[in-house]
């Protein structure tokens, strides 16, 4: 009931699914971010989400990474679901999915979740479950441990 393809989707009033690429975020290191608006409504986006990657302690997150996964969530608000494992997994890519869906919540947005795309699917898809659920409980936002946590990279009937 939607597409990847956002072309087609602006074309035909197809609804845009999924998520963006590793590319997309890699192509987010050189940034000129004065050139960028991260408005959603009234909230800089981006100025919430570092506040939140302050109070939550993970300002060792990839910064580039963060900044790109708020230009994807102020161009799709309704559909955020993050690729999480472009630079590394549990020491970035979550965190900063973290930050960025507690601003976008803060916006008015609930974000749909995010995506796994390499490494031990069924290991990661724990650690981020627990971290999930320890940010929901003590930034006390029960959304945040119901996101929803999609796996890819050549799954068949072997790898289940």
């Amino acid at each position: 009931d939607g597409t990847s393809n956002v072309l087609a989707g602006k074309n035909f009033g197809i609804p845009i699914k999924g998520t963006h690429a590793h590319s997309f975020v890699q192509s987010f290191s050189n940034t000129n971010l004065a050139e960028q608006n991260f408005l959603i409504g009234k909230i800089d986006l981006l100025e919430a989400a570092k506040k939140y990657r302050k109070k939550l302690g993970f300002e060792s997150s990839n910064e580039s990474e963060l900044v790109a996964y708020c230009s994807y969530a102020v161009a799709f608000p309704s559909e955020f679901t993050a690729l999480v494992d472009t630079y590394d997994t549990l020491k970035s890519g979550l965190l900063n999915f973290i930050c960025v869906a507690l601003a976008l919540f803060e916006a008015g947005y609930m974000p749909v979740g995010l995506r796994l795309d390499s490494g031990d699917l069924a290991e990661l898809s724990k650690s981020i479950f627990e971290k999930l659920r320890a940010v929901s409980e003590s930034e006390n936002q029960p959304w945040l441990s119901r996101v929803t946590v999609l796996a890819s990279n050549d799954i068949d009937e072997n790898v289940l």
